[in-house]
């Protein structure tokens, strides 16, 4: 690109988002961070400058937070180029006969129509760029391995079906799937360390975390993967969902 690509990244404060943005700014792209929390997003900016960051603090299942960090990005810096789409919650982690059907509705919200939401808002400005939505999504969507992570799982198979329609309907935007796999994050310490443990029983929990834990990653590893492909995915991989260090993505890591 002849100048300084413009991208928005959901869920940029923390754990892998914050890792996109990292590897985004020693790229020389400008950003625009989209978080619930305040503090880490002023902390970006302060450090950057609002030359190469700006900020919306919202949550991103509400359509005129995403419409207003489409708007930021354009009346900032005229352009959009690519879109990561990181924000997500794991909750709710209960059985099926056990769940609060709101709890469904609030993790689909955020981890579903979030995203929809902001494609809403940005696919005019990709157009214009032949830019690149970039989703962090999860394998969990593929089959349920463990009891009480349907809601989780749903919403990732939900989100590989978006990845796939909006292939079909945006021939002009390359859209990726990537699976982070099991990463050294806030949400997984927090899975570690028992407080997800409501929906399993003590022998489940102690089998998923013996599960999980020789595959952890540091966010920086899928992190920067999500970042490159962000900037130089080529259209031979519109529709593709991998694992972030799966051959597919080579060129990217």
């Amino acid at each position: 690109m002849s100048q300084s690509p413009v991208v928005i990244v959901t869920g940029g404060g923390l754990g892998i988002g914050a890792a996109i943005v990292n590897k985004l700014l020693e790229q020389n792209a400008r950003v625009v961070l989209v978080d619930i929390n305040e503090e880490p997003l002023k902390k970006f900016q302060s450090q950057q400058g609002v030359d190469r960051v700006q900020y919306v603090v919202g949550d991103v299942s509400q359509h005129e937070v995403n419409c207003k960090a489409v708007d930021v990005a354009v009346s900032t810096w005229g352009r959009l180029d690519a879109v990561a789409l990181n924000a997500g919650i794991m909750a709710p982690v209960k059985r099926i006969a056990e769940v609060n059907p709101a709890d469904w509705t609030k993790i689909f919200n955020i981890n579903v129509v979030a995203h929809v939401s902001m494609l809403k808002a940005s696919i005019p400005h990709l157009r214009k760029t032949n830019g690149r939505v970039i989703v962090t999504s999860s394998d969990a969507g593929e089959k349920p391995s463990f009891p009480a992570w349907g809601a989780y799982g749903a919403t990732k198979a939900a989100v590989n079906y978006v990845i796939k329609a909006l292939t079909l309907e945006e021939p002009e935007i390359t859209a990726v799937g990537l699976y982070p796999g099991v990463v050294n994050t806030p949400m997984v310490q927090a899975i570690l360390k028992g407080e997800y443990n409501n929906g399993m029983s003590q022998e489940e929990l102690q089998r998923y975390i013996e599960n999980i834990t020789p595959r952890l990653v540091e966010a920086h590893q899928p992190g920067s993967v999500i970042a490159n492909l962000a900037l130089k995915a080529g259209p031979a991989l519109k529709g593709a969902i991998h694992f972030w260090d799966d051959k597919e993505f080579a060129d990217y890591q």
